[in-house]
């Protein structure tokens, strides 16, 4: 039986999914104007938060299909700026990305000093540790993950310390 949750969010898609196609038949927008069914539920669907134990301590994520959409890039440029680690993305066990929603602006980019504290942590650790060490609190940053410290505006040199000295005593 479903949740109660789940119960109040399929009727809220239903509610908004109705009036999508409603306004689509109000302007002679035909139904097929939606594209593929099955695309659109598995990009509605991503959106939902999973439950593992990632998804509640570095969560949530977006999948590729969804921050491609979202930036208007495609695969490859994502994939370009993972390699160049202007870009936090952690794999998933099936080899698929998945990307802290944490870093982004309002307006797609990457915060720059996440950015800058990423690449060190990266010299030394995989993207798993790193996106964990980003998203534990710290009494040095008044009980602030360092996520929530860099996106939130605060000085940036604690946390790069911070990241320098853990990411060398990973390296050793």
């Amino acid at each position: 039986m479903p949740s109660v949750m789940e119960q109040k969010l399929m009727a809220l898609l239903s509610e908004r999914v109705h009036q999508a196609f409603a306004a689509a038949d109000a302007a002679g927008v035909p139904g097929d104007a939606f594209g593929d069914l099955e695309t659109v539920a598995d990009a509605m669907s991503a959106a939902l938060p999973g439950s593992h134990f990632y998804d509640q301590t570095v969560g949530p994520f977006y999948d590729t299909a969804g921050l491609s959409r979202w930036l208007g890039v495609s695969r490859q440029a994502l994939n370009k700026k993972v390699a160049a680690h202007s870009l936090i993305a952690c794999p998933l066990e099936d080899g698929q990305l998945v990307y802290p929603v944490w870093q982004f602006t309002s307006s797609g980019s990457v915060h720059p000093a996440v950015v800058t504290v990423w690449r060190i942590l990266r010299a030394s650790a995989d993207a798993w540790t790193c996106a964990l060490w980003m998203c534990a609190p710290s009494d040095d940053l008044d009980g602030k993950t360092a996520a929530q410290w860099l996106v939130g505006g605060y000085a940036l040199d604690p946390v790069a310390q911070a990241a320098t000295a853990d990411a060398q005593r990973w390296a050793a």
